[in-house]
């Protein structure tokens, strides 16, 4: 594991915190006062951001993670000169 990958995990972590919090916040908050129309269309809005966003910090992790192994196990061009 590498600085970045520590990096893109931490600020995945922090991000999904900040969310959270600020769901949290928004139903204490205002949630009363939304129609029950609204109130579902944002539910299931915000879902999909807190759940979806470290999913997809993750699997964009485990993308470069798995281009620097491959990049690791080519051998190194041989010159011709």
């Amino acid at each position: 594991m590498q600085r970045n990958d520590l990096l893109a995990i931490l600020s995945s972590l922090t991000i999904t915190g900040l969310l959270i919090w600020g769901l949290v916040y928004f139903i204490n908050a205002w949630w009363d006062r939304l129609p029950k129309a609204v109130a579902l269309i944002i539910c299931v809005l915000l879902a999909v951001m807190v759940i979806g966003y470290p999913i997809y910090a993750l699997a964009r992790w485990s993308d470069q993670y798995l281009a620097r192994l491959k990049a690791a196990q080519q051998p190194p061009p041989k010159d011709d000169a």
